[in-house]
């Protein structure tokens, strides 16, 4: 059981506040096997992280490969997403 020091240095991230989550925990998910749960943390990155906050776990490469399979919150943010995308492949 962790002591309440520990968990202190424990730093969640924000994005994750419903979840016992660092970045390293983070990291090591989208980093794993569990394409499940990759594409859940992928999803919740781009929804709720702060936009510079997204580039340092995700990759253009990682959104367009996985971004059928994101699960968007709304069809507002898929075609926000769809159209940069779109115009960063002619970049």
């Amino acid at each position: 059981m962790e002591t309440q020091t520990e968990k202190q240095e424990r730093k969640n991230v924000y994005f994750f506040w419903d979840y016992d989550l660092t970045e390293e925990d983070v990291r090591a998910i989208l980093r794993g096997e569990n394409e499940t749960e990759k594409i859940w943390v992928m999803t919740r990155i781009l929804e709720a992280a702060h936009w510079n906050d997204i580039w340092q776990f995700l990759t253009l490469k990682d959104i367009r490969s996985n971004f059928a399979r994101i699960q968007w919150r709304t069809p507002y943010l898929k075609d926000l997403w769809a159209h940069a995308l779109e115009v960063w492949s002619h970049v």
